[in-house]
């Protein structure tokens, strides 16, 4: 699985729960939790060969999280919100390039009234 470029992600945009297992395993290793288990619940087990985690996550993340969610079912966020923000800032970019809303609609598949509001994410968060 590829891995998008996620340094310009703003994690405090995320949800909590995400924010949480970032804080706890790192953001490319959050990212990749999402990308295997998000939208359904993941337990957490106390002892790592009593999980199949490690096909995702290296020994020391895998670690971390079990030091901090042990015993306990995570309901893991799906990655969609990696996803979204990343192309919200794309299309910021494209349209300070100068694209206008209706291709951007067409080339995201969005409305242009959700083109207006990224548009204007943009303008409140400078």
């Amino acid at each position: 699985m590829e891995l998008p470029d996620l340094s310009s992600i703003d994690i405090s945009q995320l949800p909590h729960s995400l924010q949480a297992l970032i804080e706890c395993i790192g953001l490319e290793h959050a990212y990749h939790l999402t990308c295997a288990y998000g939208g359904r619940p993941k337990y957490i087990p106390k002892h790592r060969e009593r999980t199949k985690l490690i096909d995702v996550l290296p020994a020391d993340a895998l670690d971390a999280l079990i030091k901090r969610f042990a015993g306990v079912a995570l309901e893991i966020p799906k990655a969609d919100h990696f996803l979204r923000q990343l192309r919200n800032l794309q299309i910021q970019k494209e349209s300070a390039n100068g694209l206008s809303r209706s291709l951007l609609a067409n080339k995201y598949g969005l409305s242009l009234r959700q083109i207006g509001n990224i548009r204007r994410q943009e303008h409140c968060s400078r």
